[in-house]
């Protein structure tokens, strides 16, 4: 586990990530509301208009990229200090849509993390708890 990236992050409850981080992850710009001491993590996301598909609803592609986004941030901050991963498969289950303004809450376990690969999941859930999106991921270690 990263204990001094963990410690920052509880410091920082509330904090956005939008010039914490660079490129898509700042973009995204979630919000850390957990951050406990073993490393696990939740973050909110706030619909934006740039994040909607043509029917008004957060595009399929937004929800895959912040699940994308939490699981590898989770990984870093659970695996060991010299290990980094790479994104090998994803599979997404869309089951709700959500509007601009709302909050989404990602909420993310490592289930296992291997000598070459680790597995991960996420529930995004809305402002009411229901699940609006789901996923499982698998992840490669490249060093």
């Amino acid at each position: 586990m990263k204990a001094k990236y963990v410690e920052m992050l509880r410091n920082n409850i509330g904090a956005t990530m939008q010039g914490q981080i660079a490129g898509f992850g700042g973009w995204l710009n979630g919000k850390i509301t957990k951050a406990a001491e073993d490393g696990s993590i939740e973050m909110e996301f706030t619909v934006r208009e740039e994040m909607l598909n043509p029917m008004g609803n957060i595009h399929g592609g937004a929800i895959a990229a912040i699940i994308d986004e939490i699981l590898g941030f989770q990984l870093f901050l659970k695996s060991a200090e010299d290990a980094a991963y790479v994104s090998m498969t994803m599979n997404v289950d869309f089951l709700r849509a959500d509007q601009v303004n709302n909050v989404i809450t990602a909420v993310p376990q490592v289930i296992r993390i291997g000598k070459r690969t680790a597995n991960v999941v996420c529930e995004l859930l809305n402002a009411d708890g229901q699940i609006i999106a789901k996923a499982s991921s698998n992840f490669m270690r490249i060093m």
